[in-house]
């Protein structure tokens, strides 16, 4: 496995979507390559961090909006 492989089934691994066989293939590739294993321990630190964050409900519509205009604006997708 590739590093580039390992980034784009992240998801996957993360969401114990993978076979047994490639979860196997991509612990390996973490446990040798220390950019990967690093990255790895750093979004699934992250992922713990923002799932234990309080729900906070919904937005203020004008908020939303307003959020999701500069976010378009940012990602230069159409508003």
């Amino acid at each position: 496995m590739t590093c580039i492989e390992l980034m784009t089934r992240l998801a996957e691994y993360l969401g114990d979507e993978l076979v047994v066989e490639h979860r196997e293939t991509f612990k390996l590739h973490i446990d040798g390559c220390p950019k990967c294993g690093s990255y790895v321990a750093t979004v699934e630190h992250t992922t713990r961090i923002v799932r234990a964050l309080p729900k906070c409900g919904q937005l203020p519509p004008a908020f939303e909006a307003k959020l999701r205009a500069a976010l378009a604006d940012y990602l230069g997708e159409p508003g």
